[in-house]
């Protein structure tokens, strides 16, 4: 290696290690990475968490007022099985029910204690003029409620199973009427990849593939914005005049994109592993907590592939938009202006992530024209090609091909930043107007 190449990589290293020692030992640094590991653990665990507040300790206390109905049916057993296996997917006689279904015979009494909260609803059965059960719900909660919803959804249930006994039909003969009809779904172009096999697996892959598409968003906005305000910093205060004695202001600008790159790897692993932990152990955690099986499942959609291109694309993406950012930053000359110089790169970025996002929530095609075409765009590429990866409609080939694009890309963005650097770190008290920027990337 040449003297001059080495003085260059030294330079370099020198200045990416003081970015990256300097903001690490900051408290907005230390405060951001805990923080982010707290909610990324509440994230990993929100199954078990919101299963917790669900489940109101030993379980909501329903009271069933028959009177003089004469149903055809045990309704405190079908309302307490229907009840509990609307709210876990399935009956668990290990599991806590979220429901308690009591019979009682005093209305009014029963209603005093819904009214108290002891009880937390009534449900009163009558009879309608033609012979159909009718109920009515007592309760401090409104008709939305999730306690509401699942027992109006279980009265509906009762009410066929007793018309279907008065009329007559066996017990056999009634669960064969309401048995699922077999309901397949197939691709319309026979030589298109195959989709989610149901409901709950396309559920798991979209919101993997929309996690990871804020998880990239956020990251390339902080982090460049990072890069952005300590440019800004740096020739506001006048130190960046006397590091240009020592360093290039292609060394400044490459060893500031590298040390902020690196820190940010850094606080992602130190909030990642501890969330990645919870989510394998979410199931150990459950019955922990709620006893015997607890009926939550880990996330589907995850895949050694789709975090692999998510970190390639998190790599490749930080560095196209920091060494921009840091170019446009060093355009002004006080901290305040940084947003406004920026605030095209963002708009650009935001474009791509909301695509990515209508095309994953299904409002635009994930194969449009439109969402194939930017995905291949180097500023929009790290998050639709993730998009349509996470979706199954991009295929290997396509995303190394975006990926290679993305790579050839980089060098003319760190040229452009290049020559805007070295014009605008000396360029004091003038505003960044359209001929500022084109005198700057021609090096007047």
């Amino acid at each position: 290696m040449s003297p001059s190449r080495r003085s260059t990589l030294r330079n370099i290293v020198a200045v990416a290690r003081r970015e990256f020692v300097f903001r690490g030992r900051t408290r907005t640094f230390r405060w951001t990475t805990a923080f982010l590991v707290v909610v990324g653990v509440a994230l990993a665990l929100s199954p078990v968490i919101i299963r917790f507040f669900e489940q109101g300790g030993p379980g909501e206390r329903i009271e069933v007022v028959v009177g003089s109905s004469e149903p055809t049916v045990d309704v405190t057993a079908t309302l307490n099985v229907l009840l509990n296996a609307s709210a876990t997917g399935s009956p668990d006689a290990n599991a806590s029910p979220d429901f308690r279904v009591e019979s009682t015979t005093d209305l009014d009494a029963a209603r005093t204690r819904a009214s108290d909260g002891s009880t937390s609803a009534v449900l009163a059965l009558s009879r309608t003029g033609d012979g159909d059960l009718a109920f009515t719900l007592y309760s401090k909660d409104g008709p939305l409620a999730r306690s509401s919803l699942v027992i109006r959804q279980a009265a509906s249930s009762i009410a066929i199973q007793d018309r279907l006994n008065r009329a007559g039909i066996p017990a056999i003969d009634q669960a064969r009427l309401f048995a699922p009809a077999e309901f397949v779904m197939e691709q319309a172009d026979p030589g298109a990849p195959a989709g989610a096999a149901s409901v709950e697996a396309l559920a798991g892959t979209f919101a993997i593939s929309f996690a990871l598409s804020i998880l990239l968003f956020m990251a390339i906005i902080l982090y460049g914005q990072w890069v952005a305000f300590s440019v800004a910093e740096e020739k506001n205060s006048r130190v960046m005049e006397v590091v240009l004695a020592a360093a290039t202001p292609f060394q400044l600008l490459s060893g500031k994109v590298v040390g902020v790159g690196g820190l940010a790897i850094v606080q992602y692993v130190i909030v990642l592993v501890p969330s990645v932990i919870a989510i394998l152990l979410q199931g150990q955690i459950a019955t922990l907590v709620f006893g015997g099986n607890a009926g939550v499942d880990l996330p589907s959609g995850i895949s050694i592939g789709l975090l692999g291109v998510f970190g390639v694309m998190f790599v490749l993406g930080f560095a196209l938009y920091s060494v921009l950012y840091a170019g446009a930053a060093s355009l002004v000359s006080r901290q305040e202006d940084v947003n406004q110089i920026v605030a095209p790169l963002t708009l650009v970025s935001v474009g791509g992530y909301l695509v990515a996002t209508y095309s994953s929530t299904g409002l635009i095609p994930i194969d449009s024209p439109l969402v194939v075409i930017m995905s291949f765009i180097p500023f929009f590429s790290p998050y639709l090609m993730l998009s349509r990866l996470g979706q199954g409609a991009a295929t290997p080939l396509e995303v190394v091909a975006a990926i290679l694009i993305l790579v050839a890309f980089i060098p003319v963005a760190l040229w452009i930043a290049a020559r805007l650097y070295r014009s605008g770190v000396l360029l004091y008290g003038q505003r960044p107007t359209p001929r500022t920027l084109y005198r700057a990337l021609r090096g007047q």
